[in-house]
């Protein structure tokens, strides 16, 4: 279990979703950027090579992933279809040991709604299967040393036990490559392409935290070829340099040569941005995941605030400002210019913001920020995230909603593909609590009688089947140990243990109510809305 997969120096062995941004300067900051880019370009052509071999064709740049890169054969200028739909969704960790007991399945065909999607909380390898891409590449490096040695002694004189250990590791070493474990994020999109081959994913080049002792997060673009297609970007192009691949996507820049002030330093994790076309609309998407905590000290508050806020400490914001949100709303304020930078510079003027900003939409903040891109509105107020608990201290019952913290940034005059004729976005959220969608859910795996928290006898089997797949599973993961291939099973037991607490026994629990959607989707809905193509 905990499949995530993207092998990076700078993956840790713990995983938390809840980063906390220290003040930085922005050289260090990019110099960090630069080091933590090449070493997850090496890892893309690992995946590559060792995962994706033939596949379908991947681009591993500075500037970005780009992996089934050339759908663009399926891309159709005029079809039957005449909305584009445009979602955001945070899908909480996929392959992490946060959420090891995923369904991609279930989360393909939920995003399988929408055409183009802005994913956030992306993650690079971490833990067990870190260690064990470790010890696969360590394997594939030294095994050809030693089969030479052993080759070499045996010219110098048969010996049975010498040929059959010659043998394993020649054995071993052909089928190691095999053993190296994909990302998350490629087995949503492995389960992607089983509904629509046209699928494509436009990864940004590195995960991203405040410091390399957090967990990195990627955000990127799912998107169905058939129905959008990348073009290029005027700001990726302006700033392309020779290491970086076609100018569809990358990382603005932060400087104060652009920006009018240096603001890396604002950011846990830099906004990403890409742009595309539908038919005959095309736009541009930036996308981030804000940061959940800022930094503690007064300096380091300042450093954050002076450059967004033109102030030193939230307490001179206003209401809506405080120590839980001053940081997120620094970052958003930054993202806001970002905007209004892009469209000024560029005949681009569809630019749209979509993704996780941690922040509800009643913040009286907001406004602060809209007024840095003239004409956006903020589209979204109803709950995004999932509640686990049942009840609420307070009596009230959570039907599994909280926070409204994902939103999309629109200016409608601008983007009036997106305008259904009454001035405002028609923005939803995909339920998969409470919606239709949920029986697919439950037929799976709701094994309590609804509304209560009670077992449903009837539905015993299903726990127990789900249980015993999970545990062939397991018991067919190869792993290298002692150089020699061998079953791997750690933990074996105790991660089938966990299985059962988190997706079936927290159903009858009241405070984890709903927790089974979390482990097995996301504990965020999906955001969306349609545009004329």
């Amino acid at each position: 279990m905990g499949r995530i997969r993207i092998w990076c120096i700078f993956a840790i062995f713990c995983v938390c979703s809840v980063a906390t941004l220290t003040a930085t300067s922005p050289q260090v900051l990019g110099t960090r950027d630069y080091h933590r880019t090449r070493s997850y370009l090496k890892e893309c052509q690992r995946l590559k090579h060792f995962v994706l071999n033939a596949k379908y064709q991947t681009q591993c740049h500075f500037n970005l992933h780009h992996f089934n890169s050339d759908v663009e054969r399926y891309y159709e200028e005029t079809g039957e279809k005449r909305w584009v739909e445009v979602a955001a969704f945070n899908v909480f960790q996929p392959g992490s040991n946060q959420a090891p007991f995923k369904d991609y399945e279930l989360v393909a065909k939920i995003m399988n709604q929408y055409d183009i999607i802005a994913a956030n909380e992306l993650l690079p390898t971490v833990g067990s299967d870190l260690d064990h891409n470790e010890r696969v590449l360590r394997f594939i490096e030294t095994a050809p040393k030693v089969i030479k040695n052993l080759q070499k002694r045996l010219a110098n004189g048969f010996s049975s036990s010498l040929q059959e250990r010659l043998e394993r590791f020649q054995k071993d070493l052909a089928f190691a490559p095999t053993l190296y474990r994909a990302p998350g994020y490629l087995d949503i999109l492995d389960e992607l392409r089983k509904i629509d081959p046209s699928w494509s994913l436009l990864l940004a080049p590195s995960g991203e935290s405040s410091e390399d002792s957090n967990v990195q997060e990627f955000v990127g673009f799912y998107y169905r070829g058939r129905v959008v297609k990348p073009i290029l970007n005027e700001h990726c192009q302006k700033f392309k340099k020779k290491r970086d691949g076609p100018a569809f996507a990358c990382y603005p820049q932060l400087t104060k040569a652009w920006l009018g002030k240096s603001v890396r330093q604002v950011f846990n994790r830099r906004p990403y941005l890409g742009s595309f076309v539908s038919g005959s609309f095309d736009f541009t998407l930036v996308t981030s995941h804000v940061v959940f905590r800022g930094p503690e000290s007064d300096e380091d508050v300042a450093v954050v605030l002076r450059p967004s806020f033109g102030v030193d400490h939230y307490d001179e914001m206003g209401v809506g400002a405080t120590k839980a949100t001053f940081a997120r709303l620094a970052e958003m304020k930054i993202i806001a210019e970002i905007m209004e930078r892009l469209r000024s510079e560029s005949d681009e003027k569809d630019v749209i913001f979509l993704g996780d900003t941690n922040l509800e939409a009643s913040n009286g903040q907001w406004q602060k920020i809209l007024d840095a891109f003239p004409g956006g509105r903020l589209f979204v107020d109803t709950p995004t995230t999932v509640s686990q608990p049942l009840i609420l201290s307070n009596g009230q019952y959570t039907y599994g909603m909280a926070s409204d913290y994902d939103h999309v940034i629109m200016d409608l005059k601008e983007t009036n593909e997106c305008d259904k004729g009454n001035g405002s976005l028609d923005a939803k959220v995909t339920n998969f609590v409470t919606e239709p969608l949920r029986d697919l859910v439950d037929r799976r795996y709701i094994y309590r009688f609804e509304d209560t928290l009670q077992v449903d006898p009837s539905r015993e089997l299903v726990r127990e089947t789900l249980i015993s797949r999970l545990r062939e599973k397991l018991t067919k993961r190869k792993t290298i140990k002692r150089n020699r291939v061998v079953p791997d099973d750690t933990d074996l037991e105790s991660n089938v243990a966990d299985f059962d607490e988190r997706v079936f026994l927290s159903q009858v629990i009241e405070d984890t109510y709903y927790k089974v959607y979390k482990e097995i989707i996301s504990d965020h809905f999906p955001i969306y809305f349609a545009c004329r193509r």
